[in-house]
């Protein structure tokens, strides 16, 4: 009953006009119209085709806010077009009316929203950015901007000089990683300069009329203060700066040996040099170590005369080939200023040995200044030569073998005396009872190897007296003994039974080959004479 009626209504309603329908079709609205759809509630066709559900989508796309829709989905792009469901679906499964004018008619979960079925694939950073980010409110998704400079112009550093196809250098991964191939300008980018900041060389920003030119960048640290022009392509290169290529062998005519390899430029360039000015080259050794000569110029200035680029104290100069005194031994290993002293004429030094050794001299000059005479140059003290033969006391026996001191108590050498006693006198048993010339008796082979021939004296021993020491006869000093005569009483007195009464020559009737041995023909002949005289 119910169904008939209403299509019985329905059929009134397509006969009735057009002013009747719509009214009518009001009647039976679902319920009022979203607030964007407010001014089409007048007329349901605006929207709808009567009697024909199908249809209803053709009118949705139709609209002049949804026709980018509709073109989305023709082509396949957009949400709407690359989305299957999207794509097939009717448009009130999304977007549903007659919900009151506040009611929500996009269905969207933007948790769960996928932004790849989107025009738009969120990479890098913009994955982990707020919808509301990019998507404005009050404003369409579609509308939301997609150009990067709409977004970051705020971040752009060069001011709009670069243009706003941000994307030719930035990334999305990060607004400081930039993707420039500076390879595809004029300048490319190799070593060093590859890890070089943008502005470091685009001063301020600016990218077009970057100087190319080294010297434009890196004058501020032309460490030469452009002495040596601006081509710094010359020696330096982008490896880094410090490291030059400048080959000083072949671009000069001066080349660099040993140590002057490891010398800075400036070391011998001084602020004064300019590779204009061929007045300023440096030819000589001098004009840089002015400053290390330590002869104070004595020397002249052709240093390379001893000196060698090893290294400055490595002096190799050939004393033996440029002087008349020739470095042996010990004056080999000297220092050249051992010899000359600063302040002393190098041409004019006295080579005689005690010009320098006369404070070594502990001889205090005794022995004159021909030094080379007993010393020689591999050492002062070591092997010193001396022929003692040619002195007024020759060394035999055991003075030969015997050291210097032992007679010698000082240097000097002369003040040592040549008598026997002068060294032998504590050894005198004699106490000078037999004179101070030790050798009538002894001789340099040993002290006590001795010999004297008592018989070349005044007093020839025999018999007795050739057996007895010495000291029988000498025992004081031979200078306190009367010599002028030797007589038997100078002995023998205490031994003399007469009591002097027989004189001093006991000889008239002892012999020397007993005391007690008396002489007969002596005896008879001072019987005879005592007799004669009438005493005996």
């Amino acid at each position: 009953m119910r169904v008939s009626y209403l299509l019985i209504l329905l059929l009134g309603i397509i006969n009735t006009g057009n002013i009747q329908a719509a009214e009518i079709e009001q009647f039976f609205m679902p319920g009022e119209l979203i607030i964007g759809h407010e001014e089409l509630k007048s007329e349901c066709t605006n929207c709808h085709v009567r009697l024909r559900d199908t249809t209803q989508n053709k009118l949705c796309l139709d609209c002049h806010d949804h026709k980018p829709v509709a073109e989305d989905i023709r082509n396949k792009e957009g949400f709407h077009g690359k989305d299957q469901n999207a794509r097939s679906q009717e448009c009130k499964v999304c977007h549903s009316d007659h919900k009151g004018r506040d009611a929500r008619v996009v269905w969207l979960d933007k948790d769960k929203f996928d932004h790849r079925f989107t025009d738009y694939e969120l990479e890098g950073k913009h994955e982990l950015t707020e919808c509301g980010g990019c998507h404005l409110e009050n404003k369409k998704y579609r509308d939301a901007r997609q150009k990067c400079f709409e977004c970051h112009s705020e971040d752009d550093a060069h001011d709009g000089n670069l243009g706003e196809k941000c994307e030719s250098c930035h990334n999305p991964s990060g607004w400081g990683k930039s993707a420039f191939d500076h390879d595809k300008t004029d300048f490319k980018l190799l070593d060093a300069h590859k890890k070089v900041n943008c502005n470091a060389c685009h001063i301020g920003g600016k990218y077009k009329d970057t100087p190319k030119k080294c010297v434009s960048c890196h004058a501020i640290r032309d460490v030469h203060a452009n002495r040596f022009g601006k081509k710094c392509a010359s020696c330096h290169q982008e490896k880094g700066w410090d490291k030059t290529t400048f080959d000083h062998d072949q671009d000069t005519d001066y080349s660099l040996e040993a140590a002057h390899r490891d010398a800075s430029c400036n070391d011998c360039h001084s602020p004064k040099y300019r590779v204009s000015d061929k007045k300023n080259e440096i030819r000589n050794c001098y004009s840089c170590h002015r400053s290390d000569d330590a002869h104070d110029g004595l020397n002249g200035k052709e240093c390379q005369d001893c000196h060698v680029v090893r290294g400055w104290p490595y002096a190799e100069f050939d004393h033996a080939a440029n002087t008349d005194f020739a470095l042996n031994g010990a004056h080999d290993n000297l220092a050249c200023e051992a010899c000359h002293a600063l302040g002393a004429e190098t041409k004019e030094i006295d080579t005689a040995c005690n010009s320098c050794h006369q404070q070594d001299d502990a001889h205090k000059r005794e022995q004159g200044t021909e030094c080379n005479q007993c010393h020689r140059e591999v050492a002062w003290l070591q092997d010193v030569r001396f022929d003692h033969d040619l002195t007024e006391f020759p060394l035999i026996g055991q003075h030969a073998a015997a050291g210097c001191e032992s007679c010698h108590a000082t240097s000097v050498f002369n003040d040592t005396g040549s008598q026997c006693s002068d060294c032998h006198g504590p050894d005198d048993v004699h106490e000078k009872a037999l004179g101070e010339d030790c050798t009538l008796c002894h001789n340099p082979n040993d002290w006590l190897i001795w010999s004297f021939d008592h018989d070349k004296t005044d007093f020839e021993l025999r018999q007795v007296h050739a057996e007895l020491h010495c000291h029988s006869c000498h025992y004081k000093p031979l200078e306190d003994m009367d010599r002028s005569s030797w007589r038997c009483a100078d002995c023998h007195r205490r031994d003399d039974i007469h009591s002097g009464n027989f004189g001093n020559n006991c000889d008239k009737c002892h012999n020397q080959k007993s005391f007690d041995e008396i002489d007969i023909q002596s005896l008879k002949h001072l019987g005879s004479r005592k007799t004669a005289g009438g005493s005996e």
